[in-house]
Protein backbone atom coordinates (compact mmCIF):
# COMPACT_ATOMS: atom_id res chain seq x y z
CA UNK A 1 0.00 0.00 0.00
CA UNK A 2 1.28 3.43 -0.57
CA UNK A 3 -0.09 6.40 0.94
CA UNK A 4 -1.46 9.21 -0.42
CA UNK A 5 0.59 12.31 -1.94
CA UNK A 6 0.75 14.50 0.64
CA UNK A 7 0.74 17.69 -1.26
CA UNK A 8 -2.57 16.91 -3.19
CA UNK A 9 -4.32 15.87 0.59
CA UNK A 10 -3.46 18.81 1.99
CA UNK A 11 -5.08 20.72 -1.17
CA UNK A 12 -8.59 18.64 -0.88
CA UNK A 13 -8.30 19.43 3.08
CA UNK A 14 -8.25 22.74 1.91
CA UNK A 15 -11.01 22.93 -0.43
CA UNK A 16 -13.01 21.09 2.03
CA UNK A 17 -12.72 23.36 4.78
CA UNK A 18 -12.65 26.48 2.11
CA UNK A 19 -16.57 25.56 1.92
CA UNK A 20 -17.66 23.97 5.57
CA UNK A 21 -16.22 27.10 7.74
CA UNK A 22 -18.62 28.83 5.16
CA UNK A 23 -21.65 30.30 7.47
CA UNK A 24 -23.87 29.19 4.99
CA UNK A 25 -23.18 25.59 5.63
CA UNK A 26 -22.71 25.31 9.14
CA UNK A 27 -24.81 22.86 11.08
CA UNK A 28 -23.54 24.38 14.37
CA UNK A 29 -26.61 24.52 16.60
CA UNK A 30 -24.50 26.44 19.08
CA UNK A 31 -24.43 29.14 15.59
CA UNK A 32 -27.73 28.42 14.44
CA UNK A 33 -29.78 28.55 17.37
CA UNK A 34 -30.19 32.12 16.31
CA UNK A 35 -33.20 32.49 19.38
CA UNK A 36 -31.84 30.62 22.49
CA UNK A 37 -34.33 27.63 22.57
CA UNK A 38 -33.82 25.14 25.27
CA UNK A 39 -32.39 21.22 23.86
CA UNK A 40 -36.06 20.44 24.36
CA UNK A 41 -37.77 22.99 23.72
CA UNK A 42 -40.57 22.45 20.80
CA UNK A 43 -42.04 26.06 19.82
CA UNK A 44 -45.77 26.20 18.62
CA UNK A 45 -46.69 28.68 16.25
CA UNK A 46 -50.72 30.32 15.89
CA UNK A 47 -52.04 30.12 12.20
CA UNK A 48 -51.80 33.77 11.72
CA UNK A 49 -47.40 33.37 11.75
CA UNK A 50 -47.28 30.37 10.26
CA UNK A 51 -49.91 31.78 7.62
CA UNK A 52 -48.11 35.17 6.66
CA UNK A 53 -44.86 33.10 7.06
CA UNK A 54 -46.37 30.96 3.80
CA UNK A 55 -47.12 33.74 1.90
CA UNK A 56 -43.74 34.94 2.07
CA UNK A 57 -42.12 31.74 0.32
CA UNK A 58 -45.07 32.01 -2.02
CA UNK A 59 -43.85 35.28 -3.26
CA UNK A 60 -40.58 33.60 -3.96
CA UNK A 61 -41.52 30.76 -5.57
CA UNK A 62 -43.26 29.40 -8.57
CA UNK A 63 -45.21 26.80 -6.82
CA UNK A 64 -48.76 27.78 -5.11
CA UNK A 65 -47.78 27.76 -2.07
CA UNK A 66 -50.79 27.86 0.27
CA UNK A 67 -51.70 27.35 3.71
CA UNK A 68 -54.76 25.60 5.04
CA UNK A 69 -55.55 22.74 7.84
CA UNK A 70 -54.26 19.94 5.84
CA UNK A 71 -51.06 21.62 5.40
CA UNK A 72 -50.87 22.26 8.94
CA UNK A 73 -51.21 18.60 9.96
CA UNK A 74 -48.46 17.69 7.89
CA UNK A 75 -46.27 20.78 9.44
CA UNK A 76 -47.20 19.43 12.84
CA UNK A 77 -46.01 15.79 11.13
CA UNK A 78 -42.27 17.40 10.21
CA UNK A 79 -41.63 20.03 13.17
CA UNK A 80 -43.74 18.31 16.28
CA UNK A 81 -44.23 14.26 15.96
CA UNK A 82 -41.09 12.91 13.75
CA UNK A 83 -38.53 15.80 14.99
CA UNK A 84 -35.23 13.31 15.14
CA UNK A 85 -36.75 11.98 11.30
CA UNK A 86 -36.67 15.73 10.09
CA UNK A 87 -33.49 16.39 11.65
CA UNK A 88 -31.99 13.29 10.22
CA UNK A 89 -32.92 14.47 7.10
CA UNK A 90 -31.75 18.16 7.49
CA UNK A 91 -28.28 16.37 7.81
CA UNK A 92 -28.92 14.33 4.61
CA UNK A 93 -29.59 17.52 2.81
CA UNK A 94 -26.00 18.95 3.55
CA UNK A 95 -24.92 15.37 1.21
CA UNK A 96 -27.55 15.89 -1.83
CA UNK A 97 -28.61 18.83 -2.36
CA UNK A 98 -25.92 20.79 -3.79
CA UNK A 99 -26.30 18.20 -6.04
CA UNK A 100 -29.77 18.17 -6.46
CA UNK A 101 -29.55 21.72 -6.72
CA UNK A 102 -27.11 21.86 -9.58
CA UNK A 103 -29.08 19.57 -11.72
CA UNK A 104 -32.51 20.93 -11.58
CA UNK A 105 -30.45 24.58 -12.41
CA UNK A 106 -29.63 22.86 -15.31
CA UNK A 107 -33.00 21.69 -16.32
CA UNK A 108 -34.28 25.11 -15.76
CA UNK A 109 -36.76 23.95 -13.13
CA UNK A 110 -37.74 25.55 -9.60
CA UNK A 111 -35.13 24.75 -7.16
CA UNK A 112 -37.87 24.08 -4.87
CA UNK A 113 -38.49 21.20 -5.87
CA UNK A 114 -35.19 19.62 -4.81
CA UNK A 115 -37.88 18.91 -1.27
CA UNK A 116 -39.88 16.48 -3.67
CA UNK A 117 -37.35 13.80 -2.89
CA UNK A 118 -37.79 14.07 1.30
CA UNK A 119 -41.23 13.71 0.62
CA UNK A 120 -40.41 10.97 -1.59
CA UNK A 121 -37.57 9.00 0.12
CA UNK A 122 -36.36 10.79 3.03
CA UNK A 123 -33.35 11.06 1.31
CA UNK A 124 -32.86 7.39 2.04
CA UNK A 125 -31.09 6.46 -0.87
CA UNK A 126 -31.91 3.25 -1.08
CA UNK A 127 -35.36 3.20 -0.13
CA UNK A 128 -37.68 0.73 -1.87
CA UNK A 129 -41.90 1.42 -1.13
CA UNK A 130 -44.15 -1.89 -1.20
CA UNK A 131 -44.62 -1.14 -5.13
CA UNK A 132 -41.53 -1.28 -5.84
CA UNK A 133 -40.39 1.85 -6.38
CA UNK A 134 -36.57 2.61 -5.46
CA UNK A 135 -34.25 5.15 -4.70
CA UNK A 136 -34.06 9.06 -3.32
CA UNK A 137 -37.16 9.59 -6.33
CA UNK A 138 -38.44 6.79 -5.74
CA UNK A 139 -38.86 5.06 -9.32
CA UNK A 140 -40.56 1.61 -10.49
CA UNK A 141 -38.23 -0.37 -12.66
CA UNK A 142 -40.42 0.10 -15.83
CA UNK A 143 -40.34 4.25 -15.64
CA UNK A 144 -36.31 4.37 -14.65
CA UNK A 145 -35.99 2.45 -17.70
CA UNK A 146 -37.46 4.88 -19.96
CA UNK A 147 -34.94 8.01 -18.62
CA UNK A 148 -32.25 5.43 -19.00
CA UNK A 149 -32.24 3.73 -15.19
CA UNK A 150 -31.15 0.24 -16.27
CA UNK A 151 -31.52 -2.66 -13.39
CA UNK A 152 -29.24 -5.42 -13.70
CA UNK A 153 -28.39 -8.19 -11.31
CA UNK A 154 -25.68 -6.61 -10.82
CA UNK A 155 -26.57 -2.71 -10.42
CA UNK A 156 -29.37 -0.84 -10.19
CA UNK A 157 -29.34 3.06 -11.37
CA UNK A 158 -32.35 3.95 -9.46
CA UNK A 159 -30.13 4.01 -6.72
CA UNK A 160 -27.02 6.00 -7.99
CA UNK A 161 -27.84 9.81 -6.48
CA UNK A 162 -26.32 11.40 -9.77
CA UNK A 163 -28.28 9.50 -12.32
CA UNK A 164 -31.32 8.87 -10.62
CA UNK A 165 -31.35 12.66 -10.17
CA UNK A 166 -30.62 13.44 -13.64
CA UNK A 167 -33.51 11.43 -14.77
CA UNK A 168 -35.77 12.69 -12.00
CA UNK A 169 -35.32 16.08 -13.74
CA UNK A 170 -36.32 15.16 -17.44
CA UNK A 171 -39.16 13.27 -15.75
CA UNK A 172 -40.23 16.08 -14.12
CA UNK A 173 -39.23 18.24 -17.41
CA UNK A 174 -41.50 16.04 -19.48
CA UNK A 175 -44.60 16.24 -16.94
CA UNK A 176 -44.48 20.37 -16.64
CA UNK A 177 -44.72 20.72 -20.57
CA UNK A 178 -47.76 18.00 -20.16
CA UNK A 179 -49.25 19.96 -17.90
CA UNK A 180 -48.12 23.83 -17.16
CA UNK A 181 -48.54 23.37 -13.70
CA UNK A 182 -46.19 22.17 -11.03
CA UNK A 183 -48.43 21.11 -8.68
CA UNK A 184 -49.75 18.74 -11.44
CA UNK A 185 -46.21 18.16 -11.88
CA UNK A 186 -46.05 16.95 -8.03
CA UNK A 187 -49.56 14.55 -8.40
CA UNK A 188 -48.53 13.35 -11.83
CA UNK A 189 -45.52 12.11 -10.39
CA UNK A 190 -46.69 10.41 -7.55
CA UNK A 191 -49.75 8.57 -9.24
CA UNK A 192 -48.80 8.95 -12.70
CA UNK A 193 -50.39 11.22 -15.66
CA UNK A 194 -52.90 8.45 -16.66
CA UNK A 195 -55.03 9.30 -12.53
CA UNK A 196 -53.97 13.06 -12.87
CA UNK A 197 -56.46 13.31 -16.66
CA UNK A 198 -59.13 10.82 -15.12
CA UNK A 199 -59.32 13.49 -12.05
CA UNK A 200 -59.25 16.34 -14.39
CA UNK A 201 -61.69 14.90 -16.43
CA UNK A 202 -64.32 14.16 -13.10
CA UNK A 203 -63.45 17.60 -12.05
CA UNK A 204 -64.95 19.11 -15.19
CA UNK A 205 -61.80 19.46 -16.71
CA UNK A 206 -60.33 22.47 -13.91
CA UNK A 207 -56.46 22.44 -14.25
CA UNK A 208 -55.32 22.85 -10.50
CA UNK A 209 -54.60 20.61 -7.95
CA UNK A 210 -57.20 21.71 -5.38
CA UNK A 211 -60.37 21.12 -7.61
CA UNK A 212 -59.03 17.66 -9.13
CA UNK A 213 -57.88 16.50 -5.26
CA UNK A 214 -60.71 14.91 -4.64
CA UNK A 215 -61.03 12.89 -7.76
CA UNK A 216 -57.39 11.94 -6.78
CA UNK A 217 -55.94 8.17 -5.22
CA UNK A 218 -55.96 8.97 -1.39
CA UNK A 219 -52.25 8.88 -1.09
CA UNK A 220 -51.91 11.41 -3.36
CA UNK A 221 -54.39 13.67 -1.91
CA UNK A 222 -51.91 14.05 0.85
CA UNK A 223 -49.18 14.66 -1.52
CA UNK A 224 -48.88 18.03 -2.57
CA UNK A 225 -50.15 19.19 1.08
CA UNK A 226 -46.81 17.34 2.32
CA UNK A 227 -44.49 18.72 -0.42
CA UNK A 228 -45.55 22.69 1.04
CA UNK A 229 -45.52 21.58 4.31
CA UNK A 230 -41.90 20.20 3.73
CA UNK A 231 -41.07 23.49 2.11
CA UNK A 232 -42.24 25.30 5.17
CA UNK A 233 -40.35 23.43 7.76
CA UNK A 234 -37.10 23.21 5.92
CA UNK A 235 -37.40 26.79 5.28
CA UNK A 236 -38.49 27.97 9.08
CA UNK A 237 -36.03 24.87 10.56
CA UNK A 238 -34.59 27.20 13.55
CA UNK A 239 -37.84 28.68 14.69
CA UNK A 240 -39.13 25.47 15.47
CA UNK A 241 -35.72 24.87 17.26
CA UNK A 242 -34.82 21.96 14.52
CA UNK A 243 -30.90 21.40 13.72
CA UNK A 244 -29.32 18.48 11.37
CA UNK A 245 -27.88 15.71 12.60
CA UNK A 246 -24.21 15.30 11.30
CA UNK A 247 -24.35 13.29 8.24
CA UNK A 248 -21.49 10.87 7.51
CA UNK A 249 -20.16 13.22 4.81
CA UNK A 250 -21.22 16.11 3.22
CA UNK A 251 -21.41 16.52 -0.71
CA UNK A 252 -18.18 18.71 -0.55
CA UNK A 253 -16.07 15.82 1.27
CA UNK A 254 -17.04 12.80 -1.41
CA UNK A 255 -15.86 12.78 -5.08
CA UNK A 256 -16.33 9.83 -7.86
CA UNK A 257 -13.94 8.39 -9.86
CA UNK A 258 -14.26 6.27 -12.94
CA UNK A 259 -13.09 2.99 -12.51
CA UNK A 260 -11.74 0.21 -15.20
CA UNK A 261 -11.90 -3.23 -13.78
CA UNK A 262 -13.84 -5.09 -11.23
CA UNK A 263 -13.72 -3.47 -7.45
CA UNK A 264 -14.75 -6.10 -5.14
CA UNK A 265 -16.00 -3.57 -1.92
CA UNK A 266 -14.58 -5.90 0.73
CA UNK A 267 -10.65 -5.83 -1.12
CA UNK A 268 -11.34 -2.06 -1.51
CA UNK A 269 -12.84 -2.16 2.55
CA UNK A 270 -9.52 -3.36 3.61
CA UNK A 271 -6.81 -1.86 1.83
CA UNK A 272 -8.07 1.66 2.50
CA UNK A 273 -9.61 0.96 5.82
CA UNK A 274 -13.15 2.22 5.61
CA UNK A 275 -16.34 0.34 6.59
CA UNK A 276 -17.76 -1.42 4.37
CA UNK A 277 -21.00 -0.43 5.35
CA UNK A 278 -20.01 3.19 4.12
CA UNK A 279 -18.60 2.20 0.69
CA UNK A 280 -22.17 0.66 0.40
CA UNK A 281 -23.56 3.79 1.61
CA UNK A 282 -22.20 6.04 -0.94
CA UNK A 283 -22.13 3.41 -3.59
CA UNK A 284 -26.06 2.24 -3.14
CA UNK A 285 -26.54 1.33 -6.98
CA UNK A 286 -24.57 -1.91 -6.78
CA UNK A 287 -26.14 -4.84 -5.27
CA UNK A 288 -23.39 -7.41 -4.86
CA UNK A 289 -20.81 -5.66 -2.81
CA UNK A 290 -18.60 -4.71 -6.23
CA UNK A 291 -18.95 -2.98 -8.90
CA UNK A 292 -18.36 -5.33 -12.30
CA UNK A 293 -16.62 -5.29 -15.05
CA UNK A 294 -19.42 -4.90 -17.21
CA UNK A 295 -18.31 -3.09 -20.03
CA UNK A 296 -20.11 -0.15 -18.57
CA UNK A 297 -18.30 3.23 -17.46
CA UNK A 298 -18.62 2.83 -13.78
CA UNK A 299 -17.49 5.00 -11.00
CA UNK A 300 -16.58 4.88 -7.51
CA UNK A 301 -17.43 7.19 -5.05
CA UNK A 302 -15.97 7.94 -1.89
CA UNK A 303 -14.49 10.64 0.94
CA UNK A 304 -12.16 12.61 -0.46
CA UNK A 305 -9.52 11.71 1.88
CA UNK A 306 -10.04 7.83 0.94
CA UNK A 307 -10.65 8.59 -3.27
CA UNK A 308 -6.76 9.87 -2.36
CA UNK A 309 -5.59 6.81 -1.15
CA UNK A 310 -7.68 5.12 -3.64
CA UNK A 311 -5.88 6.25 -6.43
CA UNK A 312 -2.57 5.69 -5.17
CA UNK A 313 -3.47 2.03 -4.61
CA UNK A 314 -6.02 1.62 -8.00
CA UNK A 315 -3.79 -0.78 -9.72
CA UNK A 316 -3.39 -3.05 -6.28
CA UNK A 317 -7.49 -2.72 -5.92
CA UNK A 318 -7.71 -3.94 -9.38
CA UNK A 319 -5.09 -7.10 -8.88
CA UNK A 320 -6.95 -8.05 -5.83
CA UNK A 321 -10.36 -8.04 -6.56
CA UNK A 322 -10.02 -9.95 -9.88
CA UNK A 323 -9.33 -13.02 -7.52
CA UNK A 324 -11.33 -12.13 -4.58
CA UNK A 325 -13.79 -14.86 -3.55
CA UNK A 326 -15.82 -14.46 -0.69
CA UNK A 327 -14.21 -16.12 2.81
CA UNK A 328 -15.72 -16.35 6.01
CA UNK A 329 -13.78 -13.46 8.36
CA UNK A 330 -12.96 -14.27 12.25
CA UNK A 331 -14.93 -11.93 14.06
CA UNK A 332 -12.86 -10.52 16.98
CA UNK A 333 -15.38 -9.14 19.65
CA UNK A 334 -15.32 -11.60 22.76
CA UNK A 335 -19.20 -12.52 22.52
CA UNK A 336 -17.53 -14.64 19.28
CA UNK A 337 -15.79 -16.95 21.35
CA UNK A 338 -17.88 -20.29 22.35
CA UNK A 339 -17.44 -21.64 25.78
CA UNK A 340 -15.01 -24.53 24.77
CA UNK A 341 -12.27 -21.78 23.16
CA UNK A 342 -13.28 -22.83 19.90
CA UNK A 343 -13.82 -19.17 17.13
CA UNK A 344 -17.07 -18.11 16.11
CA UNK A 345 -16.80 -17.69 12.11
CA UNK A 346 -19.86 -16.83 9.49
CA UNK A 347 -20.48 -18.75 6.32
CA UNK A 348 -23.49 -18.76 4.21
CA UNK A 349 -25.89 -21.20 2.47
CA UNK A 350 -28.27 -21.33 -0.28
CA UNK A 351 -31.81 -21.84 0.73
CA UNK A 352 -35.51 -21.65 0.00
CA UNK A 353 -37.57 -19.44 1.36
CA UNK A 354 -41.59 -18.54 1.28
CA UNK A 355 -42.37 -15.38 0.94
CA UNK A 356 -46.27 -14.24 1.78
CA UNK A 357 -47.46 -11.26 -0.87
CA UNK A 358 -48.36 -7.95 1.45
CA UNK A 359 -50.54 -5.69 -0.21
CA UNK A 360 -49.16 -2.76 -2.71
CA UNK A 361 -46.36 -5.70 -3.30
CA UNK A 362 -45.05 -6.19 -6.90
CA UNK A 363 -42.90 -9.22 -8.33
CA UNK A 364 -39.94 -6.64 -8.62
CA UNK A 365 -40.13 -5.37 -4.83
CA UNK A 366 -40.16 -9.31 -3.75
CA UNK A 367 -37.10 -9.91 -6.20
CA UNK A 368 -35.68 -6.88 -4.52
CA UNK A 369 -35.86 -8.03 -0.70
CA UNK A 370 -34.43 -11.44 -1.60
CA UNK A 371 -31.08 -10.03 -4.01
CA UNK A 372 -32.73 -12.11 -7.15
CA UNK A 373 -34.13 -11.39 -10.06
CA UNK A 374 -38.06 -11.16 -11.19
CA UNK A 375 -37.66 -14.13 -14.34
CA UNK A 376 -36.05 -16.13 -11.14
CA UNK A 377 -39.03 -16.31 -9.08
CA UNK A 378 -41.57 -16.50 -12.44
CA UNK A 379 -39.36 -19.72 -13.39
CA UNK A 380 -39.32 -21.23 -9.53
CA UNK A 381 -42.68 -20.96 -8.69
CA UNK A 382 -44.23 -21.42 -12.57
CA UNK A 383 -45.85 -17.70 -13.03
CA UNK A 384 -47.25 -17.34 -16.41
CA UNK A 385 -47.38 -13.42 -15.72
CA UNK A 386 -46.08 -10.97 -13.33
CA UNK A 387 -48.93 -10.25 -11.26
CA UNK A 388 -48.88 -10.82 -7.49
CA UNK A 389 -52.40 -11.49 -5.29
CA UNK A 390 -52.14 -10.42 -1.50
CA UNK A 391 -51.44 -13.86 0.61
CA UNK A 392 -49.91 -15.66 -1.97
CA UNK A 393 -46.56 -17.62 -0.88
CA UNK A 394 -43.86 -17.35 -3.27
CA UNK A 395 -41.08 -19.92 -2.71
CA UNK A 396 -37.70 -17.91 -3.31
CA UNK A 397 -34.11 -18.91 -3.00
CA UNK A 398 -31.91 -16.62 -1.16
CA UNK A 399 -28.52 -16.60 1.44
CA UNK A 400 -28.41 -17.34 5.10
CA UNK A 401 -25.91 -16.96 7.08
CA UNK A 402 -24.60 -19.43 9.06
CA UNK A 403 -22.11 -20.41 11.99
CA UNK A 404 -19.22 -22.34 12.20
CA UNK A 405 -17.00 -22.72 15.22
CA UNK A 406 -13.31 -24.08 15.28
CA UNK A 407 -10.28 -24.28 17.28
CA UNK A 408 -8.48 -20.62 17.55
CA UNK A 409 -4.96 -22.48 16.92
CA UNK A 410 -6.31 -23.89 13.20
CA UNK A 411 -7.19 -21.73 10.09
CA UNK A 412 -10.26 -22.98 8.40
CA UNK A 413 -12.21 -22.62 5.48
CA UNK A 414 -15.67 -21.47 4.03
CA UNK A 415 -18.26 -25.09 3.97
CA UNK A 416 -20.29 -24.58 1.25
CA UNK A 417 -23.17 -26.15 0.67
CA UNK A 418 -24.85 -27.24 -2.78
CA UNK A 419 -26.98 -25.22 -4.48
CA UNK A 420 -30.18 -26.85 -3.24
CA UNK A 421 -33.01 -28.38 -5.60
CA UNK A 422 -36.35 -26.83 -6.51
CA UNK A 423 -38.33 -28.27 -3.99
CA UNK A 424 -41.43 -30.34 -4.44
CA UNK A 425 -43.43 -28.43 -2.25
CA UNK A 426 -43.76 -25.60 0.49
CA UNK A 427 -43.10 -27.62 3.67
CA UNK A 428 -39.78 -29.34 1.97
CA UNK A 429 -38.55 -25.53 1.74
CA UNK A 430 -39.81 -24.65 4.82
CA UNK A 431 -37.61 -27.31 6.26
CA UNK A 432 -34.50 -26.95 4.90
CA UNK A 433 -34.32 -23.13 5.26
CA UNK A 434 -34.64 -23.62 8.96
CA UNK A 435 -32.27 -26.58 9.11
CA UNK A 436 -29.57 -24.05 7.36
CA UNK A 437 -30.54 -21.32 9.88
CA UNK A 438 -29.56 -23.22 12.81
CA UNK A 439 -27.11 -25.90 12.05
CA UNK A 440 -24.16 -25.45 13.29
CA UNK A 441 -21.23 -27.21 13.01
CA UNK A 442 -19.15 -28.04 16.00
CA UNK A 443 -16.01 -29.79 15.24
CA UNK A 444 -12.63 -28.09 13.87
CA UNK A 445 -12.19 -27.86 10.04
CA UNK A 446 -9.29 -29.73 8.61
CA UNK A 447 -6.08 -28.02 7.42
CA UNK A 448 -6.19 -27.68 3.85
CA UNK A 449 -3.36 -27.87 1.65
CA UNK A 450 -2.37 -25.29 -1.67
CA UNK A 451 -2.93 -28.37 -3.32
CA UNK A 452 -7.05 -27.69 -3.05
CA UNK A 453 -6.70 -24.83 -5.49
CA UNK A 454 -6.04 -24.67 -9.28
CA UNK A 455 -4.90 -21.27 -10.59
CA UNK A 456 -6.51 -20.76 -14.18
CA UNK A 457 -4.52 -20.27 -17.11
CA UNK A 458 -5.51 -18.91 -20.38
CA UNK A 459 -7.79 -20.81 -22.16
CA UNK A 460 -8.57 -22.88 -19.68
CA UNK A 461 -12.08 -24.07 -18.90
CA UNK A 462 -13.93 -25.95 -16.08
CA UNK A 463 -14.53 -29.12 -17.99
CA UNK A 464 -10.42 -29.56 -18.69
CA UNK A 465 -10.02 -28.52 -14.92
CA UNK A 466 -12.17 -30.65 -13.64
CA UNK A 467 -10.35 -33.61 -15.70
CA UNK A 468 -7.33 -32.59 -14.51
CA UNK A 469 -8.32 -33.33 -11.13
CA UNK A 470 -10.73 -36.12 -11.45
CA UNK A 471 -13.66 -34.63 -10.20
CA UNK A 472 -16.63 -32.90 -11.94
CA UNK A 473 -17.68 -29.23 -13.10
CA UNK A 474 -20.66 -29.94 -10.80
CA UNK A 475 -18.68 -30.65 -7.80
CA UNK A 476 -16.32 -27.21 -8.55
CA UNK A 477 -18.88 -25.38 -8.66
CA UNK A 478 -20.33 -26.62 -5.33
CA UNK A 479 -17.06 -25.55 -3.48
CA UNK A 480 -16.70 -21.81 -5.20
CA UNK A 481 -19.98 -20.41 -3.90
CA UNK A 482 -21.01 -17.68 -7.03
CA UNK A 483 -18.97 -18.95 -9.45
CA UNK A 484 -20.59 -19.08 -13.11
CA UNK A 485 -18.45 -21.74 -15.31
CA UNK A 486 -18.68 -19.15 -18.05
CA UNK A 487 -17.17 -16.34 -16.10
CA UNK A 488 -13.81 -17.78 -14.95
CA UNK A 489 -10.61 -15.34 -15.67
CA UNK A 490 -7.16 -16.37 -16.06
CA UNK A 491 -4.85 -15.95 -12.53
CA UNK A 492 -8.50 -16.86 -10.82
CA UNK A 493 -7.86 -18.93 -7.70
CA UNK A 494 -10.66 -21.78 -7.97
CA UNK A 495 -11.02 -24.84 -5.10
CA UNK A 496 -11.10 -28.09 -6.55
CA UNK A 497 -11.00 -30.28 -3.55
Amino acid sequence: MQQDLPDVAAIDQMLVSSYLNHYCFSSDPALLNAYGYDKSTVPVFGQEIIAERMRNLDRNSPFDLVYNQTVQGFIDLYAVRRRDLTSKVMGLSELYFPLFEECLAKYKIPLEMKYLAIVESALNPVAISPAGAGGLWQFMVSTGKMYGLNVSSYQDDRFDPYKSTDAACRFLNFLYKTYGDWQLVLAAYNSGPGNVNKAIRRAGGKMDFWSIKPFLPKETQGYVPAFIAVNYVMNHATEYNLYPKTPMKSFFEVDSVHVSSRIDFNVLSRLIDMPLDDIRFLNGAYKLNEIPDNGNKNYLVLPLNMLGLFLSNEDLVYEQSKTAQWRPELLASSSTVAPDGKIAQITWDVVWKTHKVKSKETLNSVAERYGVSASEIKKWNKLKSSSLKKGQNLKVQTRVQRTIYVDDNKTSTPVNTPEPAEPDDEDCYQQEAKKNLTETVTKPLELTSEKSFHSVRSGENLTEIAKKYHTTVDKILTLNTGLKASRIQAGQKIRVK
